[in-house]
């Protein structure tokens, strides 16, 4: 999966959060985009340092294999 497909999904739920937030007087526009905002650019970075963690990973297991066959 990739994170193309979770954005949108995120983004709506986000909108939803919001919209009740606004009703009920919490927030106000503004400050729902900036939530919106915040909770899409969250997951971004989230899902970055997942996925460099994991080629890190791959990346450490490659070097010790390709050191252990040169020698």
């Amino acid at each position: 999966m990739t994170i193309d497909l979770f954005i949108p999904i995120l983004r709506q739920i986000l909108q939803i959060v919001g919209g009740i937030l606004i009703a009920r007087g919490y927030f106000d526009q503004g400050m729902a985009d900036a939530l919106i905002g915040l909770g899409v650019n969250l997951l971004v970075l989230g899902w970055w340092l997942f996925d460099r963690s994991k080629i890190n990973r791959r990346n450490l297991i490659n070097k010790y294999i390709v050191d252990r066959t040169d020698a």
